[in-house]
């Protein structure tokens, strides 16, 4: 499988793919209001595994597979390393010296520096919420036509322009993504030494020149062809009607999701003093859960 095939969507039919872009966009914002939500670390990686669970109606290949858990476990770690080591938090546990503070130089310049395991726990919690991000919005761009998002976000009346941008960028990702990819074969044939050659780190800096102008070569030559077409004064409308059973299950997982808004606003709300016996449940709920 090519890079732009690991990027692109899949055009197999499978039931995400034939789901409304409206719907797709409901869960998707849905979701993301969950995960600000939720501080439990266990509800957290249930929605975790909620969120690659959706993979598996959707057929996701190996490739695809391998590709995403390299980007959650990549953001994982980088969220659980910084946060271990710049955690600034009380209390914090050290439970790694990297730097004592009486060594040379670096000790009394950084106070020591350590890896505490607070800041492991809370790294977890911040990269979970990314990865689950990542991971849905993978799941709609690999199995989502761009026209299909693009009809839903006009249809709720966002700006044409804003609509465009968005689904363009989606649209060009896996093109960004072989472009990038045949940047890097040509810098490593021009290489003059045989490490150059099967070396892909040390031409990583100087992809950006190259990537950048092919970038703006195809952006004048798009807003070239959407200008000339009149894209923007036309009334666009959404050809697929959005079915009542997805419309009301949407509405549900909307009125779900409310719903945890207002436990866990009501929680807060109590920690400042304003409890109402008769909201006990709710409490409870945001407190065992969220």
């Amino acid at each position: 499988m090519s890079v732009r095939q690991l990027w692109e969507g899949n055009d197999a039919d499978n039931r995400v793919r034939r789901l409304s872009g409206k719907t797709k966009l409901v869960i998707l914002f849905c979701f993301s209001v969950l995960t600000i939500l939720i501080d439990n670390p266990r509800t957290l990686f249930l929605v975790f595994l909620l969120s690659l669970a959706l993979h598996f109606p959707a057929k996701t290949s190996l490739q695809k597979w391998q590709m995403l858990a390299l980007l959650l476990m990549l953001g994982l770690w980088g969220s659980m390393f910084s946060q271990a080591l710049f955690f600034n938090q009380t209390p914090r546990t050290p439970i790694f010296v990297i730097i004592p503070p009486d060594f040379p130089l670096l000790g009394s310049v950084t106070n020591g520096l350590y890896v505490y395991r607070e800041g492991v726990i809370y790294g977890a919690v911040q990269g979970l919420r990314s990865a689950i991000m990542v991971s849905l919005g993978l799941l709609v761009c690999w199995n989502s036509d761009p026209r299909q998002l693009l009809q839903a976000l006009i249809s709720w009346r966002l700006l044409p322009q804003i609509a465009f941008m968005i689904v363009t960028a989606i649209r060009f990702l896996p093109q960004l993504a072989a472009e990038a990819a045949e940047v890097l074969v040509a810098l490593q044939l021009r290489s003059d030494t045989e490490v150059g050659r099967n070396s892909v780190i040390r031409h990583l800096p100087y992809i950006a020149k190259p990537l950048l102008a092919r970038c703006l070569r195809r952006a004048q030559t798009l807003a070239l062809s959407v200008v000339s077409r009149g894209f923007f004064l036309v009334n666009y409308t959404e050809k697929r009607l959005w079915s009542d059973k997805e419309k009301y299950c949407s509405l549900g997982f909307a009125a779900l999701i409310l719903l945890v808004v207002f436990c866990k606003v009501s929680y807060l709300l109590s920690e400042q003093g304003f409890y109402y016996g008769s909201l006990r449940f709710f409490y409870d709920v945001a407190k065992v859960y969220l």
